[in-house]
């Protein structure tokens, strides 16, 4: 064998087994999907100090590496609810509790963003009220 063709066969393989060394190794990659989870969405509205199980769904993240996390926001307001726990993995319900007092607005935003790429979120709205017909 001349040391051209070995250094042909060793140069083919190693490209046929690390195919992506050189480019974009997520390229092939499905991107990152956050949803809500089918019968764990946040509701529309919430009386202020109750609770919710919210579940999101990950789609397409490494199997070890789907896990949520949980943050909510509702204007400059410091208190806006809470999340127990504040990461889950995916499908997994957490147990939200509206704030005890309505917010500025009246509502407050709920967010679940993917442990493995935090670029990717599904965030939802709740009105939030002191007494209000669910």
């Amino acid at each position: 064998m001349t040391f051209r063709l070995l250094a042909y066969l060793v140069i083919t393989t190693a490209l046929m087994i690390f195919p992506t060394a050189c480019g974009n190794q997520n390229s092939s990659m499905p991107p990152i999907i956050v949803t809500f989870t089918d019968g764990f969405k946040p509701p529309p509205t919430m009386v202020v100090g109750t609770t919710a199980g919210i579940a999101a769904t990950v789609t397409n993240g490494p199997l070890n590496g789907n896990n949520v996390g949980w943050t909510v926001t509702c204007g400059s307001e410091p208190q806006c609810g809470s999340f127990d726990p504040g990461s889950t993995p995916t499908t997994i319900p957490t147990t939200y509790t509206a704030p005890t007092i309505v917010p500025t607005g009246n509502t407050v935003t709920v967010t679940a963003t993917s442990g493995v790429d935090s670029t990717k979120s599904v965030s939802a709205t709740i009105t939030a009220c002191a007494s209000c017909s669910i």
